[in-house]
């Protein structure tokens, strides 16, 4: 007899044996009687002996095979057309299964939270030999969790191809869990979902009219909710295309004062790259100009965007624009040695030195960066790096310096040398932003804005437009944070009578549904747990390497701890 550290009802040990890779467990039945399954008559009568060898949960990486020596019992029912049949442990073991219960249990597991192709090689070297079509056949015998009807339903699309097929998630937004997963986005499908399980009173939803009808034909006294998020959203595009119809006269107005601009540091471009680039432009001038002259005859804006393969929103942005919107130049973004920066100025400034030092002099200090990093800020400061084993960097004199352009770059890619006045000691302006850069300042609290901020703020509010636009912006943002919705209908009514026509037309749509509008400002609910289960969704669907459908798909996104194989 052995005794093993886990339990195997029904049967005795009576051997183990402990290979390289795998343990061979042989036990024997204990029980005396088994019972017909057809006539659920007992039986005594022993007709014959076999061996099952199913495979059991791993011991220490190691496989196990389990060696069951099992009987065969005769039915003493002369009435039951069932002459013999074999005893069973449905505990242990299933009837014709290749793995005990407590195994395909843990497969289970396995197989509704990963995809199949990455988890059966991670099983084979925890011990458990499984091929991913196995995982994948038990995802789609799991079971489903039972769908409870939530008070509060979140409701958001994801795409199955993006622009060409979309689905619907639904997630309660009390538990945070997935309830169901809809084929297609229309309303229709919502409505039936929702006539089919009644007792919905809350519904969240993004500002699509989809959605809203579907939620109104389909519980029509839920109350409805529009996201807090896509709001703020709507407001920001509002607001950018408000300030990409004066960037051009705010550029005018920037360029205008005093002091000098600092120049874009650009890497040198080759003929055929600036070539490439004019070329680029010529041709979004005419797809500009194109857009504009259908707009001017009267087609809407939806039909100029699927006539010209265009997206909506560029369409909108070239009609609001009023004038061609050439592309901004990109501000330099935060980098990991700004907190580096006064030390390597100072050192610097004690005289040459080696990048390459200083880069090991910042290890020491805690940046994780590598020498590039060092080596391009050491050029950006006007120090020439000189190749050799003991090269060290000289100051460029400041009235030869290399300003690099697409216009003075050669084809061979020699750079020519450009005087710089040396005597300019006027500090330099940063080049005006973007509208979708300066859009943030308009929406951000002013109390976290910096000094350099503040000061692009005034400047843009010099506008009458943008200063109104601001000052309606902050209002609406304080509302929403506050939770103010007596305030709602003055801020619209103000909105609307403005002569600021961006906002106007904002308030008139929000005015369309301001009873979810209204909610959202009041109620808790949003749409957070319902984009966060996106995400998830997306993970799920691209691990999933196009071997399964959206049977498949909905299975594993409402899979829970609980599901199990039928």
């Amino acid at each position: 007899m052995f005794s093993l550290p886990f339990e195997l009802p029904g049967f005795t040990v009576t051997q183990v044996e402990a290979g390289e890779k795998t343990v061979i467990i042989g036990a024997t039945a204990q029980q005396t009687t088994a019972i017909c399954p057809r006539c659920q008559q007992p039986s005594q009568s022993i007709h014959s002996y076999y061996h099952r060898a199913p495979q059991d949960l791993p011991v220490s990486g190691k496989t196990v095979r389990l060696v069951l020596r099992v009987r065969r019992f005769r039915c003493q029912n002369p009435t039951c057309s069932q002459r013999t049949f074999a005893e069973r442990r449905p505990e242990v073991l299933a009837s014709h299964a290749q793995r005990t219960e407590r195994l395909t249990s843990t497969l289970v597991h396995f197989a509704g939270g990963e995809s199949s192709e990455p988890a059966a090689p991670r099983l084979s070297h925890l011990g458990i030999i499984v091929s991913p079509d196995t995982l994948l056949r038990l995802a789609r015998q799991t079971t489903e969790p039972p769908l409870v009807v939530p008070k509060a339903l979140g409701v958001d699309d994801f795409a199955f191809r993006r622009g060409r097929s979309y689905g619907t998630l639904l997630v309660d937004l009390k538990s945070h869990r997935p309830v169901d997963v809809l084929p297609d986005r229309s309303a229709d499908t919502l409505a039936r979902w929702l006539r089919a399980h009644p007792g919905v009173e809350y519904l969240s939803r993004d500002r699509s009219p989809e959605y809203a009808r579907g939620a109104s034909e389909g519980a029509p006294t839920a109350q409805q909710i529009a996201d807090r998020w896509h709001i703020l959203k709507n407001l920001r595009e509002v607001l950018e295309r408000l300030l990409g119809r004066v960037h051009a006269r705010l550029k005018e107005h920037y360029d205008a004062m005093a002091g000098p601009i600092r120049a874009r540091s650009k890497r040198g471009r080759t003929k055929n790259e600036h070539l490439a680039s004019q070329v680029a432009r010529v041709r979004r001038e005419a797809r500009y100009e194109e857009v504009v002259r259908l707009y001017q005859q009267g087609t809407p804006i939806l039909r100029i965007a699927d006539d010209l393969h265009m997206s909506r929103t560029t369409v909108r942005k070239f009609v609001a624009a009023g004038a061609f919107p050439e592309r901004a130049a990109l501000l330099r973004s935060k980098s990991i040695l700004d907190p580096y920066v006064p030390y390597l100025k100072h050192r610097l400034d004690e005289g040459p030195t080696n990048a390459s030092q200083l880069w090991r002099d910042l290890r020491e200090q805690g940046f994780s960066g590598g020498y590039k990093v060092v080596s391009r800020w050491v050029q950006a400061q006007g120090w020439q790096l000189r190749k050799g084993r003991f090269s060290q960097a000289s100051k460029m004199p400041e009235d030869h310096r290399e300003i690099t352009t697409g216009e003075n770059t050669p084809p061979g890619g020699q750079k020519h040398q450009v005087q710089a006045p040396s005597q300019q000691k006027t500090p330099l302006r940063e080049p005006l932003e973007s509208p979708g850069h300066l859009v943030w300042l308009l929406l951000r609290d002013p109390a976290h804005l910096s000094e350099a901020e503040q000061q692009m703020l005034s400047f843009m509010r010099q506008e009458q437009a943008v200063d109104l636009a601001y000052v309606l912006a902050q209002q609406f943002i304080q509302l929403m944070r506050e939770h103010r919705a007596e305030e709602l209908d003055a801020w619209l009514s103000t909105c609307v009578s403005s002569k600021v026509p961006d906002l106007g037309t904002f308030a008139t749509g929000l005015q369309k549904e301001v009873s979810a509008i209204r909610a959202a400002v009041m109620l808790p609910y949003s749409n957070g747990p319902v984009e966060g289960h996106v995400n998830r969704l997306k993970l799920i669907k691209r691990t999933m390497y196009n071997r399964g459908n959206f049977d498949l798909l909905r299975r594993r996104v409402l899979y829970s701890e609980s599901s199990s194989v039928p």
